[in-house]
């Protein structure tokens, strides 16, 4: 994969943390952009909002685990991914799940087969943190928003406006903040265009604004 830093056409980031109140981590239920507001599931996994019940609960952004082993990374649950056969990839993951019952079992593999591998971690590409994966939760904090990335344009964010969390799915709205909602709002915007144009920095309630 490209240098996603030092190309001559970088990654731009969508999602910035500049500062947090308090950190979680969990699962995602399911492939989530980063940055997106979710909330903790009856299992305990984080959910991007469906439903305007299901919003008022969103009140957590959502990114990558921090990997603590070198690369290469690979698509799939795991701090470092998950390669296509059982192989342990000294990731924690692995080490606390790839024993086998059956020792042949650990030698099956899918071939022929292609593998993406990463030279930096998923997130410095903007890639979504994949289904089932490790995920870190923040709980309050300000965090930057790029275009694209919320809902409208950054001229429907006023300084000190209020924002929600949007309905919808990973692939649409969902989780995405939003300048109108009802019930309690997320939390405000206090800087614009400071980290690139059409930029939205805002500061987050976390876990004193859930309903």
């Amino acid at each position: 994969m490209a240098d996603a830093i030092n190309t001559g056409n970088p990654t731009q980031p969508k999602f910035i943390v500049n500062k947090y109140d308090d950190i979680d981590g969990s699962r995602v239920n399911q492939e989530t952009p980063r940055g997106r507001l979710c909330f903790r599931d009856t299992n305990g996994r984080m959910t991007i909002p469906r439903d305007a019940t299901e919003a008022l609960k969103a009140v957590f952004p959502v990114d990558w685990a921090k990997p603590l082993n070198p690369p290469p990374y690979y698509d799939g649950a795991g701090l470092n991914g998950a390669l296509p056969n059982v192989w342990n990839d000294g990731s924690l993951d692995n080490q606390e799940n790839d024993f086998e019952i059956d020792p042949d079992v650990a030698f099956v593999a899918n071939w022929p087969t292609g593998v993406k591998a990463y030279d930096l971690p998923p997130a410095f590409y903007n890639l979504p943190v994949t289904s089932g994966n490790k995920a870190l939760v923040y709980d309050g904090g300000t965090f930057t928003y790029s275009s694209g990335n919320y809902v409208g344009t950054s001229s429907d964010f006023a300084l000190g406006a209020a924002v929600w969390t949007a309905t919808g799915t990973a692939a649409t709205t969902g989780g995405m903040l939003t300048a109108s909602g009802s019930g309690p709002s997320v939390g405000r915007v206090v800087e614009k265009d400071t980290y690139g144009q059409n930029t939205i920095t805002v500061k987050l309630k976390g876990i004193g604004a859930a309903a």
